[in-house]
């Protein structure tokens, strides 16, 4: 069985697809991509994982990669879907991770899906964007794209479609491009070659469709996410670099303030990309 490509019909007909990675036997953590990525996104290597004896489940969100648009989507639907995918594999209890935008996708899941969560760990995550001053510190195309999410839907999607021509040439190329965009803090991990190409390969995956799956997405994290962190029940592990631009810090500080039971954890020079040299002191965290 290729296990990188696998597919799940739902219920609703939909295919959502996933990849699994590490132990088959191991804690089951299924891993939720950040924005404009794919299930080839996963925490770590095999080596990794298979070290630390982690079953990872990394899953495409609707119209990425392997997984059918899903019209009308709110991320309070999100947990349906991996509740239905949890019982395809026969897991009761299992972890969850989200980096970035799939830091939200994460939190909805904890919140719809307690009783199954042991706990979740959510990396350089977004927060509610309703909060004050949401968009302090953001670069200026970043908080183009932020507000046009909730004000201008129509030109999310017309950057997405600019942002798929540029990502969608060679390999190298596209490498170039994203990293003439990558704030110092992050160059230095990302210029490691097995680290960037990594990325650029998931996120060319994650627009396979077209450019509309990643649109919605932005939308879906940037409006209202249909429940309050306070409700969170499962634990939640907060990570963030101080240097973070995409995404800054003071998203962390209210994910902090506002989840009950969180432990949290800042690097004071890092940015948004450190988890990738990171990952092993996260999963070891997450799973004690």
């Amino acid at each position: 069985m290729d296990k990188e490509n696998q597919k799940l019909v739902l219920k609703d007909g939909r295919t959502l697809g996933f990849a699994e990675y590490g132990i088959p036997t191991g804690s089951p953590v299924f891993h939720f991509h950040g924005s404009g990525s794919s299930r080839l996104e996963r925490p770590g290597s095999d080596n990794l994982l298979s070290q630390l004896d982690i079953h990872c489940i990394s899953v495409d969100r609707p119209g990425h990669g392997l997984s059918d648009f899903q019209p009308e989507r709110r991320l309070i639907n999100w947990p349906q879907d991996i509740s239905q995918l949890a019982d395809h594999l026969g897991l009761d209890k299992f972890y969850v991770t989200g980096h970035s935008a799939g830091g939200p996708h994460a939190l909805a899941c904890t919140h719809e899906l307690a009783e199954h969560i042991v706990a979740g760990a959510v990396i350089s995550s977004m927060a509610p964007m309703s909060r004050p001053s949401p968009y302090d510190g953001m670069p200026i195309l970043n908080q183009i794209l932020a507000r046009s999410a909730r004000q201008l839907p129509w030109l999310t999607h017309f950057v997405r479609k600019i942002t798929r021509n540029m990502i969608m040439q060679n390999v190298e190329k596209a490498a170039q491009q994203l990293m003439a965009s990558i704030p110092d803090a992050d160059k230095e991990i990302l210029y490691e070659p097995q680290n960037v190409e990594k990325m650029v390969l998931s996120i060319q995956e994650g627009f396979r469709q077209g450019s509309g799956g990643v649109a919605h997405d932005d939308i879906l994290v940037n409006t209202d996410w249909g429940f309050e962190l306070k409700s969170i029940q499962p634990r939640i592990d907060i990570w963030h670099g101080k240097l973070d631009v995409n995404v800054p810090i003071h998203a962390a500080h209210y994910l902090q303030e506002q989840i009950p039971h969180n432990r949290y954890y800042e690097f004071p020079d890092k940015g948004h990309f450190f988890v990738l040299n990171s990952w092993e002191e996260v999963l070891t965290k997450l799973l004690n």
